[in-house]
């Protein structure tokens, strides 16, 4: 067991060396989900509903486990990158990476989600009815101590979805796992992706200015196309943060107590 080097320069020194190995095929499944989700979008009728479903629970995990199990492959130098043995994890995965997504959002969000949601309604109301300072103040007040506890938790369950990739697990031995590993490490897991997160905002800009104006703008957020370039930089940039994900388990990983499934 050795100390994780989890500081920002090490981290995203090798995801530049990586990148360039997994980039482009992990853009391809950015690109088919962002069609899968644009064309769930634009249906009609019964169809629309059982599509919007499929996606983020059938198409978006096995997507998902596929980026993490070739960016696996990539920073462990196993399996050549092997395109079709990553999907096929992905599939075999996928029951399983859907109810540990589910047991790590609950596990942070259920503990005051609910007193979040009254805060922000009291708030909302206070700021839409022009109320005095503290009517608006107490509320939003409120809503940041609330958001706390499940920041926190969010954060020490951070790598329970990339340790199925990593590791042999059911679906919930990523939680307990993800908490031991993340011991100690709160801060480096928190700001992780505090550099990926200001690349996607600087695209977002650059690419609001250029859909500007444009069909696909109100295509790719209804109602809100003026802010619509958020979506293509969040896929450009997403293949990187599936690599910086990996990255920052594996290295848990190294640094923590060996594993018995």
């Amino acid at each position: 067991m050795t100390d994780a080097d989890l500081s920002l320069s090490s981290l995203y020194r090798e995801l530049v060396r990586v990148a360039p190995r997994v980039y482009l095929p992990l853009l391809v499944l950015q690109l088919v989900a962002l069609i899968a989700n644009l064309t769930a979008a634009n249906l009609e009728g019964p169809i629309r509903g059982a599509a919007q479903a499929l996606v983020p629970l059938v198409l978006d995990p096995i997507l998902t486990g596929t980026s993490l199990a070739y960016a696996h492959q990539a920073l462990t130098a196993t399996g050549d990158r092997d395109f079709g043995a990553a999907l096929g994890r992905a599939v075999r995965t996928w029951p399983r990476l859907v109810a540990t997504s589910i047991l790590t959002v609950g596990a942070a969000i259920l503990p005051t989600a609910w007193l979040f949601y009254f805060a922000y309604r009291r708030f909302e109301a206070a700021l839409l009815g022009g109320e005095q300072f503290w009517a608006v103040a107490v509320p939003f007040a409120a809503m940041i101590v609330l958001a706390a506890p499940g920041i926190y938790l969010g954060v020490r369950l951070f790598v329970a979805v990339p340790l199925h990739f990593a590791e042999e697990h059911a679906a919930f031995s990523p939680l307990p796992r993800s908490w031991g590993l993340t011991q100690g490490h709160w801060w480096a897991a928190a700001l992780a992706f505090v550099p990926l997160g200001l690349l996607v905002v600087l695209l977002a800009l650059l690419l609001n200015f250029a859909l500007a104006g444009t069909p696909w703008a109100e295509r790719l957020l209804p109602g809100n196309a003026a802010v619509a370039g958020i979506i293509p930089a969040l896929r450009l940039v997403g293949p990187l943060g599936w690599t910086l994900y990996m990255c920052f388990c594996l290295r848990l990983i190294a640094s923590g107590p060996t594993f018995r499934a």
